[in-house]
């Protein structure tokens, strides 16, 4: 009886230190992982510069690429590229529609994991830059408007957190990101040029503004699917002024480019390796 007793004291401790031995081995599975991360995504595009009524909606498909390394005292770094492509329909002065556009997104940051029962928060930090070009260039609207290149670049700071929790017995789990970036700098060129050779090629600075970003990711193996949002909002670009002289008259000119928002839902499918 005696030894009966002692076995089954055995047993209450073995359970007893089971309990957060299980715990830790659910959060460091949950942890950043050193790996490589594509993914495929197609989305609802839609920019809009309020005070002028324009719109500029699109159907993107694209690519990205995520790699993160994972160090042994919970610190990681990430690197990411987002390539996205869509024909622009316009509407403003007048209406245009097959415009070619693109944009890319180049993040780098460090975060730190810090780890739950049964989950874990990733918060961190970096440097972005995200570059998009429209060739509005040799286009006229139905109204008659001669259209004209336009290049948006911006310098962002993004401060994000990653949220991890299992499902399915551990089988798989699902991540969430949620991000905000903040503007450093940004610049809109605008080939005006080829419109009025008098006023030329504009440069107008852009240092106000930031953006939000969050996905939803249901991970099980090497897979990943969900839904993800892109948000910016940019006000007014510092005015440009100047003047000229056309057939005998005198002219000045201000140039601005007024505030706008940009908003683009979509779905992606990732494979980690």
């Amino acid at each position: 009886m005696k030894k009966l007793n002692s076995l089954l004291g055995l047993a209450g401790v073995a359970t007893f230190f089971s309990l957060p031995v299980n715990a830790q081995l659910k959060s460091d599975a949950l942890k950043t992982q050193t790996t490589n991360q594509i993914g495929l995504t197609v989305s609802s595009y839609a920019y809009e510069e309020p005070s002028l009524n324009v719109k500029m909606d699109a159907t993107n498909v694209g690519i990205e690429y995520l790699g993160t390394y994972a160090f042994k005292n919970n610190w990681y770094i990430l690197g990411e590229f987002d390539y996205n492509n869509g024909p622009v329909s316009y509407s403003g002065s007048g209406t245009a529609s097959g415009i070619p556009q693109y944009y890319f997104d180049l993040k780098a940051a460090v975060g730190y994991d810090f780890a739950f029962d049964g989950f874990v928060i990733s918060p961190y930090i970096g440097l972005g830059y995200r570059f998009l070009d429209q060739s509005l260039g040799g286009t006229t609207t139905s109204t008659g408007a001669k259209g004209y290149d336009r290049q948006s670049t911006y310098n962002y700071i993004p401060i994000g957190a990653i949220h991890r929790f299992a499902v399915n017995d551990n089988k798989a789990k699902i991540e969430t990101t949620l991000e905000y970036n903040y503007l450093m700098s940004g610049n809109q060129y605008s080939g005006l040029g080829s419109v009025n050779p008098y006023i030329g090629n504009q440069n107008n600075a852009q240092n106000s503004g930031y953006g939000v970003n969050l996905t939803i990711l249901y991970k099980q193996d090497r897979w990943g699917f969900g839904p993800y949002y892109k948000y910016w909002n940019i006000q007014d670009s510092q005015t440009n002024t100047g003047s000229f002289v056309a057939g005998g008259k005198g002219y000045t000119y201000s140039i601005m480019e007024p505030a706008n928002t940009t908003n683009e839902y979509g779905v992606k499918l990732t494979y980690s390796f």
